[in-house]
């Protein structure tokens, strides 16, 4: 599944859709904010004690970019 498709999902997911922090990350994807997407994925990372450099790395190869 390519990210696009897998965004499409997330956002036809109900449930999911009602967790204030995803809709505010697919708020910030559609208009086109990384560099909100990125710092709020680095705040989770911190909160939980990971590096969020390392995550990077391992999503990149997963998505093979």
């Amino acid at each position: 599944m390519n990210v696009m498709g897998m965004i499409q999902q997330m956002m036809s997911n109900n449930q999911m859709m009602k967790n204030p922090m995803i809709k505010n990350a697919m708020s910030m994807a559609q208009s086109g904010n990384s560099k909100g997407i990125e710092q709020m994925a680095r705040n989770l990372c911190k909160e939980k004690g990971i590096n969020p450099d390392d995550v990077m790395k391992q999503i990149r190869s997963n998505f093979g970019i």
